[in-house]
């Protein structure tokens, strides 16, 4: 009995030691996502105009999308360890190149890759926690809170470093994209050291137009599905349209913007594990993920009658975006990981194509409302885009 016990506490300490790679890992990766992620569209105007900058998003997305269709079979060939390595290093060599590059023909290609490669990181990082996870669906949403609110420390304090690198006039860009670049190198360190033993499970092979069918037939798998597309729009057009409308509409230097997004991302750090642990112990997913996309569509669309530069109110607004964005966030990422398994990892890349997704969708529908509108009104049209994730909320089946 002393024996099996302590074997026990032996296994389930090495499993916690597991998580904790995985958390350090997605720590890092975020940190290093959200220091370049809302400089992109500017630093490309310095090459390119505002319409081609949207084309090269989806150019990116499109790319992202066909791996995760043929995700199954890299996994087998090469296993997750090791694409996880190929990965993290080419991103690094791609923000070294962005860095020092000042030829259009070289910093384009660049940026494509960059684009096309952090989704399927992410994705890396997703095998690995949900293998780990195993059978224990009843912490799924805990422990995705938990990892959800560690990428949100990253993403909320990596803005304020972004600002002082590129400074209040003359933006730096390359301070930011070596910064990038070095801080994927404890990444590669981590999951060299300590997941270079990691099993695959055995990943199960679905057809493309299978997979599509078992969303489509497994109802709630289809609205949250749909629901967490829309949150992944609303991310898309944040990343692009935000910074470009603050700059150069409202007239805030980076240095205010990184104070601004600073304080609005703190809604997920302060909301995302209690919402997770939330949909595990009290009242599931489905009224917060409703609620949640009311909130957002709400303060989305307020935020084209800010004329002001003041700090405090762009502040709020944007804090309640997230505070909408995080119920969202958590209750369809929760959901959803309750309902597969490891080895479906053409399911889990079909949730994920939801991010490159919108960033075709995304640019797509800002370019055509462009033409009908300033830019300052897009988020009322996101506002209204968002709404259906209401409807889409309310059709799943609660998991309590």
């Amino acid at each position: 009995m002393g024996v099996t016990i302590r074997g026990g506490m032996k296994r389930k300490a090495h499993l916690g030691a597991r998580f904790g790679v995985v958390y350090l890992a997605m720590l890092v990766l975020s940190l290093h996502w959200a220091v370049v992620t809302y400089i992109n569209s500017t630093y490309l105007h310095d090459f390119i105009t505002e319409k081609t900058i949207g084309i090269l998003y989806m150019v990116g997305s499109t790319i992202t999308i066909l791996a995760f269709l043929f995700i199954s079979r890299i996994l087998r060939d090469i296993g997750n360890y090791h694409l996880t390595i190929g990965l993290a290093i080419s991103e690094i060599i791609v923000l070294v190149g962005m860095a020092i590059g000042n030829d259009v023909r070289i910093i384009i290609p660049l940026f494509i890759i960059h684009h096309a490669i952090v989704p399927l990181l992410l994705f890396n990082l997703d095998v690995f926690l949900e293998s780990f996870i195993g059978n224990q669906e009843e912490h799924t949403g805990g422990k995705r809170g938990l990892l959800l609110t560690i990428m949100s420390l990253a993403g909320a304090f990596a803005p304020l470093a972004t600002g002082f690198l590129l400074g209040g006039n003359e933006p730096r860009f390359y301070l930011a994209y070596v910064t990038g670049a070095l801080l994927m190198l404890p990444f590669v360190y981590l999951i060299f050291k300590n997941l270079k033993t990691f099993k695959d499970p055995a990943y199960t092979h679905v057809e493309v137009l299978a997979a599509l069918r078992r969303f489509w037939v497994h109802k709630d798998l289809r609205f949250v599905f749909l629901a967490h597309f829309l949150l992944q729009l609303f991310f898309a057009w944040m990343v692009i349209y935000t910074p470009l409308y603050l700059a150069s509409e409202i007239g805030f230097k980076w240095n205010e913007i990184g104070v601004i997004l600073f304080f609005g991302l703190l809604a997920y750090v302060f909301l995302e594990y209690p919402i997770g642990q939330a949909a595990d112990l009290y009242i599931g997913e489905k009224e917060m993920m409703a609620v949640g996309f009311l909130i957002l569509a709400v303060a989305t669309a307020w935020l084209t009658f800010i004329p002001t530069a003041s700090l405090i109110p762009w502040i709020i607004t944007l804090f309640l975006t997230r505070v909408g964005a995080a119920l969202v966030e958590t209750t369809t990422e929760s959901y959803f990981f309750k309902h597969i398994e490891a080895s479906d990892a053409n399911v889990i890349s079909f949730f994920r194509i939801t991010r490159p997704l919108s960033y075709i969708a995304g640019p797509l529908l800002g370019s055509f409302a462009l033409l009908y509108v300033p830019l300052s009104m897009l988020f009322v049209v996101l506002g209204v885009c968002l709404l259906p994730g209401i409807a889409f909320a309310l059709m799943i089946e609660d998991t309590k």
